[in-house]
């Protein structure tokens, strides 16, 4: 799976996320949205707006890996960072339209679920913090950016094939037939076993903790009980989706 359909599609993608991260054009969407974002969400960082806009599209790891680059170019504060992590790693659009049409469900209901339940989170812990300042507009060498980006990401790709093998071993030998937990484990395997929709959507917000460790992969820095924590919580999907 990694191989066939992960590395062929991550890969590049996360090449070509680097780049996008550096165009104009994401200061000018960023500025359109932020108004209306800092008061759903209560971001106080205005590139902020356009990371949740990508999040939703791209899903994890990509928008973490998004998310990260922000942090280092101190566009958005390590506080915002974080939460911004917790309350908007989801699976990616063309993949969420698959499992809601697999299980009947309106796609705008479980969008707007997951907003509302984003919405709570950082009202509640995204508090202002200063950053100290902004490097975004310092001029930048494009070749020597793509050998950087070319290796960097190298090394993100192979952390997640090591964590993808851990699991799927773990889970052959420890788990017969369709357990209930395997979709809270590695929700891509998990998901084609179950059947159950209350199941499937609790794990669609917690994502799976195979999900969880290579999101750490990349955000090393966050704290794990934070965005267990986090996504814990967005099991609450599930309940409010089938309601």
């Amino acid at each position: 799976m990694w191989f066939t359909v992960l590395l062929p599609i991550m890969y590049p993608s996360f090449v070509v996320i680097d780049f996008i991260e550096h165009m104009p054009l994401i200061s000018k969407i960023s500025k359109l949205l932020f108004k209306p974002f800092k008061f759903i969400f209560h971001i106080h960082n205005e590139k902020s707006a356009f990371l949740i806009l990508f999040s939703l599209l791209c899903g994890s790891p990509a928008s973490t890996k998004f998310f990260k680059a922000s942090y280092e170019r101190q566009e958005i504060s390590k506080r915002e960072y974080q939460n911004l992590i917790c309350a908007f790693s989801t699976l990616s659009l063309p993949y969420t339209l698959l499992l809601c049409k697999q299980f009947a469900i309106i796609v705008p209901l479980y969008y707007a679920a997951v907003l509302i339940l984003a919405s709570i989170w950082m009202h509640i812990f995204n508090k202002k913090e200063k950053i100290s300042s902004n490097n975004s507009l310092e001029p930048i060498s494009y070749l020597k950016f793509l050998f950087s980006s070319i290796q960097k990401n190298i090394q993100i790709v192979l952390q997640v094939l090591g964590i993808l093998i851990i699991f799927r071993v773990l889970i052959k030998i420890l788990l017969q037939g369709d357990p209930v937990i395997y979709p809270f484990l590695e929700i891509l395997g998990g998901m084609q076993k179950t059947t159950n929709p209350l199941i499937a959507f609790m794990a669609m917000g917690f994502l799976g903790i195979s999900e969880h460790l290579q999101i750490l992969s990349i955000a090393d820095e966050l704290p794990y009980y934070k965005l267990l924590f986090a996504r814990s919580y967005f099991m609450l999907l599930g309940c409010l989706v089938l309601f």
